[in-house]
């Protein structure tokens, strides 16, 4: 595959990063966020629909910097166009938020950095019903870029709005016509400034009239609100309450306005209460165990069903599974927990993420140890649930190559925070991870992939 990379603008020097980074530790300095640390600083299935494919793994960075935390989204008007983005922590470039882009199905990427200066991280990406592409990320503040159909370039937007130093952020599209908010957009994020205090902003359209939501009911400390739309265009916004070791749903029923009571999804076997938690495949940064969500779209037998998936410690070993819980009544219950890793050693699985289709099939991907009895080397699985998330098949491997970035000389981020995985209209479920295979455990790239479910 050939990667066409523009010349990315904007090089921070390493004093700039560290002053950033210092000037966000002034600002809050007893609380925790997820900010990468800059260069200068660091040290198949059991039963499954007729067939299944797997696409090739691509190497859509190629760069000899680290990038780590990664997301995909596709162009619902046009599954050959595809949108990928990253932390770009390399030192020849000193700035992330970068976004490359495909119109065939992947074979060829072109780069472009959002961002023309600045340090910056948190990318996500979405698309809405007209293939307007929007990509959230933060550069110790909030912001909000958008590329609209058709056009090559991004217009980007702080958002002030958003408090002093907003962290973890991600941002969702409401993509039900019938919705009674269809065509918002939300970025779901912390403000690590006042105690992580969890808001979604939202816009009606995604590019003006930016508001945010008051203070949405929380009992600690939060980190990695995630946010997704229901049918009815009710908005879930679901976290990690590190400190009191559960993860809580709130809903909003007036477009992400004012939220209601937080309910309690799961009580973490895992112990959070330092926020990262150290695991063999990621010692150096540690992991954090927040949720990830999806809803089941209109039209399937499921239609409206939230999932809420995450990580946390096995019932009776030290290693980490995959669970997946569900609700049918707007967040007001949550289902049993369903575990979706199969293998039967004391693996570490974690950065899952979850998607559905539009035949309401579920997609499951994370990082997986099972092929390595050190637990240190990793691949990328992936799950699928044909039944509503009651069961979930045989995993499937992706990945064609392990990484392993715990060796001598890796990046002090390592996977980062979490991974990616958007879906397309004719099946296919696009992933996109973090990768060390190549020569040098620095030179962690963006990867990419398919499953195909038809």
């Amino acid at each position: 595959m050939k990667t066409s990379r523009f010349a990315l603008l904007g090089i921070v020097a390493a004093s700039l990063l560290l002053a950033i980074t210092a000037t966000a530790q002034q600002t809050q300095p007893k609380s925790f966020n997820t900010v990468p640390v800059p260069m200068a600083s660091r040290s198949l299935l059991r039963y499954v629909p007729p067939a299944v494919g797997i696409g090739p793994n691509i190497n859509v960075t190629n760069k000899t910097g680290a990038q780590s935390e990664t997301s995909n989204a596709v162009d619902p008007l046009n599954p050959a166009h595809l949108l990928y983005s990253v932390n770009d922590l390399g030192a020849s470039t000193g700035a992330g938020a970068v976004v490359y882009e495909s119109f065939d199905s992947g074979a060829t990427f072109t780069a472009t950095n959002v961002n023309p200066s600045g340090f910056c991280y948190d990318t996500w990406l979405s698309f809405n019903n007209n293939g307007d592409a929007f990509m959230s990320y933060e550069c110790s503040d909030q912001r909000i870029a958008y590329k609209k159909a058709g056009t090559s370039t991004w217009t980007s937007t702080t958002l002030s709005i958003a408090g002093s130093f907003p962290d973890r952020d991600m941002v969702a599209v409401d993509r039900t016509a019938t919705s009674s908010f269809a065509g918002s957009v939300y970025i779901g994020y912390d403000d690590n400034g006042s105690g992580n205090t969890p808001y979604v902003l939202y816009s009606r359209d995604g590019f003006t009239n930016w508001k945010r939501s008051a203070a949405i009911p929380h009992v600690n400390a939060t980190i990695g609100v995630n946010v997704t739309v229901g049918t009815d265009g009710t908005v879930f916004a679901c976290w990690e309450d590190y400190s009191g070791k559960k993860i809580y749903c709130s809903t909003s029923h007036d477009g992400g306005a004012t939220f209601g009571a937080a309910v309690a999804v799961t009580t973490y076997r895992l112990n959070t209460t330092g926020f990262f938690v150290s695991i063999p495949p990621q010692s150096s940064r540690g992991i954090l165990p927040f949720p990830m969500t999806a809803t089941a779209p209109t039209g399937t037998s499921h239609a409206g069903r939230v999932y809420v998936s995450y990580l946390d410690k096995d019932p009776v070993g030290a290693n980490t599974n995959v669970y997946v819980r569900s609700t049918d009544d707007g967040g007001a219950t949550f289902s049993a927990e369903t575990k979706v890793n199969d293998d039967t050693t004391s693996s570490y699985h974690f950065h899952q993420q979850v998607q559905v289709d539009k035949l309401g099939n579920v997609g499951v991907s994370f990082y997986d140890t099972r092929r390595d009895a050190t637990n240190k080397k990793t691949d990328r699985y992936f799950s699928m649930s044909a039944d509503g998330g009651t069961t979930y098949r045989r995993n499937l491997r992706v990945t064609t190559a392990q990484s392993d970035e715990t060796t001598t000389g890796f990046d002090a981020n390592q996977y980062g925070d979490y991974a990616g995985m958007g879906v397309d209209t004719t099946g296919k479920f696009w992933l996109s991870w973090t990768d060390s295979r190549k020569v040098g455990a620095i030179k962690e790239d963006m990867f990419g992939d398919y499953v195909a479910i038809k």
